[in-house]
């Protein structure tokens, strides 16, 4: 009898065993695929797959296509009948191809589920509701999630700190001081090398870096010229009174030499100094970031310069929103979207953001008694750590910055830059509104964009380099030119998109 209850016991065991495996076996990953151009980086087996699984319970399995030309394919490909996955990561978007795609019945419309499935995005959309009015469709429908930079990136003024402390001088604060720091550091050996005629003393690229230096003279306005007046009144920068003066005081920085010979003629790339034992050359450096132009041992050496204030008043054009779109997308082939939802809310928490920008806690980064944070000794010695460990370059992930825990790096020159970022974006002011166009509006208004654009930026060039005479009859000249290609009814355009937006910045 003991006997038979044992083998009963052992029986009933494994059949137990057996039905947990099956049912292991039956829980399906859910598929994502999406775009990763990042060299060396493959997702098969990358910690941030694994790290999410473990921090969520949920298992997903990533197709990584690595080229931008093969996921345009295969998004093609998705919207003519091809096998979809759960949903695209890191799926790069366009607006247009979100309201395709909705409209084709490839992804589905999130709005219905966001309160009830995603409560950390929810919560950040309920105290900024411009995620939101980013992120909606003209049709209402929210296809796609949004990548957060809680700290915007800015096409921001970096001055040389030590060329200040050399020649004992102040950050210049008005277009005055501004010029008179300039010629100091063209005139007076700012970096010390015994050559006085090698530095540049303020470095920019093209007539986009040039229109950022119109704060000084109270103007800013989007990549299309325009801005909306405190009336709701949609204007043309170029068509403000202040736009003479502007463009005559850039020629004569350009004719004095304070501005780099090359600016528009140049590029990133051929700017860039790849080694410190490299004397410096820039005073006044127009970038996003020094980081990727100048050697990291170069970044305590410069500070970022605030606006120049313009009748008692700081503004600079706010260059970046902070919301990416089109990250995230989630199919019809998906038959659980809210426990994928729950996969993607979990990027919108801290311990996820920092899971997909730093990596591992006790693995890739340490934590320390005093709240800083460093890189342990294996990532920060592992130059492919980003690769390795972290998902987030190449096109964006959905989640956020998590700027809280970005800001207590040990590192201070890196903290500094941080909070000088942060101080900068006090005065910076959207033009206009960050709008979603249907696909009719954006074939409709794009051939006028690009000839008054580049009319524009041709004119702008031509006065700066001394190619064209600046006086009021090459102004005039220059607007009955912009009438002939149209600014009558591109002005009208953005008046009824602004107006449509309810007139909200």
């Amino acid at each position: 009898m003991g006997k038979r209850v044992s083998c009963l016991f052992l029986t009933m065991v494994l059949l137990f065993t057996a039905v947990l495996c099956a049912h292991a076996e039956d829980v399906q990953a859910y598929r994502l695929a999406g775009l990763d151009e990042t060299e060396y980086r493959t997702w098969s087996g990358h910690p941030f797959f694994e790290g999410m699984e473990k921090l969520t319970g949920i298992r997903v399995e990533a197709q990584q296509f690595t080229t931008a030309a093969a996921w345009q394919a295969q998004k093609e490909a998705y919207l003519q009948g091809g096998d979809l996955p759960d949903a695209l990561f890191k799926a790069q978007l366009s607006t247009a191809e979100c309201m395709t795609m909705v409209d084709a019945g490839v992804i589905v419309d999130l709005k219905p589920y966001l309160e009830t499935c995603m409560p950390n995005f929810s919560a950040m959309c309920e105290k900024n509701p411009a995620i939101l009015d980013a992120i909606t469709l003209p049709g209402g429908q929210i296809a796609a999630l949004p990548y957060i930079n809680e700290l915007p990136t800015q096409n921001v003024m970096w001055v040389n700190n030590a060329f200040l402390s050399r020649l004992n001088l102040k950050a210049p604060t008005s277009r005055e001081e501004f010029v008179q720091v300039l010629r100091a550091f063209k005139e007076k050996d700012a970096n010390g090398n015994g050559n006085p005629n090698d530095e540049i003393p303020m470095a920019f690229l093209g007539p986009f870096d040039l229109k950022f230096l119109a704060h000084a003279f109270g103007l800013v306005a989007n990549d299309y010229n325009i801005f909306a007046d405190e009336s709701g009144t949609v204007r043309f920068m170029p068509l403000e009174s202040e736009f003479p003066d502007f463009i005559r005081w850039c020629r004569e920085l350009y004719a004095e030499g304070l501005l780099d010979r090359n600016g528009f003629a140049t590029a990133d790339t051929m700017r860039t100094v790849t080694t410190d034992t490299n004397p410096q050359i820039y005073g006044v450096l127009l970038a996003p970031m020094i980081t990727t132009i100048l050697p990291a041992s170069w970044i305590g050496d410069y500070q970022v310069l605030m606006p120049l204030a313009y009748e008692d008043r700081q503004i600079y054009r706010d260059f970046g929103s902070g919301i990416i779109r089109g990250t995230f997308a989630v199919t019809s082939a998906c038959r659980d979207v809210p426990g994928l939802l729950a996969w993607a809310d979990a990027l919108y928490t801290e311990e996820g953001s920092i899971l997909a920008s730093v990596g591992t806690k006790n693995v890739d980064y340490l934590v320390d008694g005093d709240g800083t944070w460093r890189l342990t000794e294996s990532a920060s010695q592992n130059s492919y750590h980003t690769v390795a460990a972290t998902i987030t370059s190449s096109a964006a992930i959905p989640g956020f910055s998590a700027q809280a825990f970005q800001s207590r790096f040990q590192d201070s020159k890196i903290t500094s830059i941080i909070d000088q970022l942060e101080a900068f974006q006090a005065f910076c002011v959207l033009p206009f509104p960050y709008v979603n166009l249907t696909k009719e509006e954006s074939e409709s208004i794009l051939s006028l964009q690009e000839k008054l654009g580049m009319l524009v930026d041709m004119r702008i060039a031509q006065w700066v380099l001394g190619e064209e005479e600046i006086t009021d009859e090459s102004f005039a000249q220059f607007r009955q030119d912009l009438n002939e290609a149209g600014l009558e009814a591109f002005l009208s355009f953005w008046q009824k998109i602004y107006d449509a937006q309810g007139g909200k910045n």
